[in-house]
C-alpha cells in the first residue's frame, strides 16, 4: 500500500518507503527541504484510508518494530545547550551554610523543631541559690516561655476565628483554577476533534484519486519488470544471434 509513508532522513536527502518496504525512491524536493536535521523523521500517514493496521498479525508486527526501534533509540541530551547550574554560595559559617552541609551529609535528615526545654523555668539551687545573676537568668527563661506560650494562644485564637474562612477561600480558588483548566482541556479536545474531522474529510475526498494513482503505480512497476525481463532475455540471446549472422 502507498497510503502510509515513512520518510527517514539521511543528510540532505531521505528515502520514502512504502509500508511493504519493497520499493524506495528519492524524496521530492518539497519534502527534502523539510528535513534539515539527520535525527528528524517525517511520518506521513493516512489512517482513515490505510486499513493495513487492522489486518491480523499486523498490529503485532508494528508493535515489534516499535519495540526494536526503542531498544536502539538513544535520546539526545536536550539540556546540553543550557548553562550549568551555579553552585550555591552561602556566607561561610552562616546558618544557611550549616543547613546546606547538613543536608548534603544526610539528605534524609529533617530540620530540628524548636527546642523549648532550655527555656523551662528552673529555680537556682546549690551554690547558685544566693546568686542574683542566676535568678535573673531563671526569670528571663520564665518570661521567654510565657511569651512563647502566649503567642501560641494568640495563634490558636486567630486560627479559630479566621482559619476556616481562609481555608474555604483557598479551596474556592483551587476549585476555580481546576474549572479553568478543565475548560481549557475541553477546548483543546474540541480543536483536536475538529482537526481530525478535517483530516478525515480531506482523506476521504482524495481516496479515489489515491487508489487510481496506486493502481497506475503498480501497473508501471509490473510493466517495468516485464521490460526488464525482456531486456535480460534479449541480452542472453545476443550471442546466439551473433553466431547465426556469421
Amino acid at each position: 500500500s502507498i497510503m502510509a509513508l515513512v520518510v527517514a532522513a539521511s543528510g540532505g536527502w531521505g528515502t520514502v518507503a512504502t509500508t511493504g518496504g519493497a520499493h524506495d525512491a528519492p524524496l521530492p524536493n518539497c519534502l527534502a527541504r523539510l528535513i534539515q536535521n539527520k535525527h528528524q523523521v517525517l511520518v506521513d500517514a493516512l489512517p482513515y484510508l490505510d486499513k493495513e493496521y487492522d489486518k491480523p498479525n499486523m498490529r503485532d508486527l508494528v508493535d515489534s518494530m516499535i519495540d526494536e526501534e526503542m531498544d536502539q533509540f538513544e535520546p539526545d541530551d536536550y539540556i546540553a545547550s543550557l548553562p550549568p547550574v551555579p553552585a550555591p554560595s552561602f556566607t561561610e559559617g552562616g546558618i544557611l551554610a550549616q543547613e546546606y552541609q547538613r543536608l548534603v551529609a544526610d539528605p534524609s535528615s529533617r530540620l530540628s523543631a524548636v527546642d523549648v526545654s532550655r527555656y523551662q523555668p528552673r529555680a537556682p539551687s546549690g551554690k547558685d541559690a544566693g546568686s542574683s545573676a542566676a535568678w535573673e537568668v531563671a526569670v528571663q527563661r520564665a518570661q521567654t516561655l510565657q511569651e512563647h506560650t502566649g503567642m501560641r494562644l494568640v495563634n490558636d485564637d486567630l486560627l479559630q476565628q479566621y482559619g476556616v474562612n481562609s481555608w474555604r477561600a483557598f479551596n474556592s480558588g483551587c476549585e476555580d483554577t481546576i474549572d479553568l483548566y478543565k475548560k481549557e482541556v475541553e477546548l483543546q479536545k474540541l480543536k483536536v476533534l475538529d482537526i481530525n474531522r478535517k483530516r478525515m474529510a480531506a482523506q476521504i475526498t482524495i481516496e479515489s484519486k489515491l487508489r487510481k494513482l496506486e493502481d497506475r503505480y503498480e501497473q508501471a512497476v509490473a510493466k517495468n519488470m516485464r521490460i526488464e525481463a525482456e531486456c535480460v532475455a534479449l541480452e542472453k540471446s545476443m550471442p546466439a544471434l551473433a553466431e547465426a549472422s556469421v
